[in-house]
């Protein structure tokens, strides 16, 4: 692994390589690049490892330009917990309510899927 890169650039997929020869191609039709450049840099981009070796291909041209991807996760919504909170509580109620006795046995399970689910 190059020094240096942990931890501030991520790894690039065939999903990104395509993205970018794509946007490549469109910089090449409006005469933005010749054939030359166009093929140095395709050729980079199949080389390349990292989102910061795709990026600087594109230095010096204009939009469109590769999104960046962003480094760290999107957070889960805390309405989806939420959510199922208020689900597993209805659901607890109307078992105590309808079957008595019953509902502890289905109960405890819930609630243990509900206790896991939220920790996540």
């Amino acid at each position: 692994m190059e020094k240096g890169r942990r931890g501030k650039d991520l790894r690039i997929g065939d999903p990104e390589r395509e993205g970018a020869m794509r946007l490549l191609g469109e910089h090449f039709a409006v005469g933005r690049l010749d054939v030359a450049e166009y093929d140095e840099r395709c050729r980079q981009v199949a080389a390349a490892r990292f989102s910061s070796e795709i990026e600087a291909l594109f230095e010096d041209l204009p939009d469109p330009r590769p999104i960046r991807v962003p480094q760290t996760p999107e957070p889960r919504p805390v309405g989806m917990k939420v959510a199922l909170a208020v689900g597993v509580a209805v659901l607890a109620v109307l078992l105590l309510v309808v079957a008595r006795q019953a509902a502890l046995i289905v109960l405890i399970p819930l609630i243990a899927v509900l206790w896991f689910t939220w920790r996540r």
